[in-house]
């Protein structure tokens, strides 16, 4: 039987190897806490840095907006569509562009007519026997 001395050191081995897990255990959880927080930091100011680019993307992209919109009022202003009235203004503009394709087909057609007859009527020609007994 084994001594009480050697219970004692196998106890206290048995102890300390515990304390050893203990302490093995405690040191990789913190390692891997501060290589988280690490990751998680790197991780954070990769997101910052892209969001700033999306940020900086999407300004430019409503300044370009704003810029076209100034540009399409102004075009709209020499033309004179930005008066309380425009919806009157556009249709006046509409009903004589619609005038001026009604005058446009009527003149087209009236040209057509009067060709279609000249090509459709043959030229006459005097008889022969006329001509020769006038000779």
């Amino acid at each position: 039987m084994a001594s009480l001395k050697d219970v004692e050191k196998l106890g206290r081995q048995a102890w300390l190897a515990g304390l050893g897990a203990y302490g093995s255990g405690w040191k990789y959880a913190v390692d891997k806490f501060d290589e988280t927080y690490a990751k998680t930091g790197e991780m954070l100011n990769e997101l910052i840095t892209e969001g700033e680019k999306i940020e900086q993307d999407i300004q430019e992209k409503l300044k370009a907006k704003e810029i076209l919109d100034e540009k399409i009022v102004a075009l709209k202003d020499k033309l004179g569509l930005n008066e309380p009235d425009e919806a009157e203004k556009l249709q006046e503009i509409d009903a004589k562009v619609d005038k001026l394709t009604t005058a446009v087909n009527a003149l087209v057609e009236a040209r057509l007519a009067e060709q279609a007859p000249a090509k459709k009527a043959p030229a006459k020609k005097a008889p022969a026997k006329k001509a020769a007994a006038k000779s």
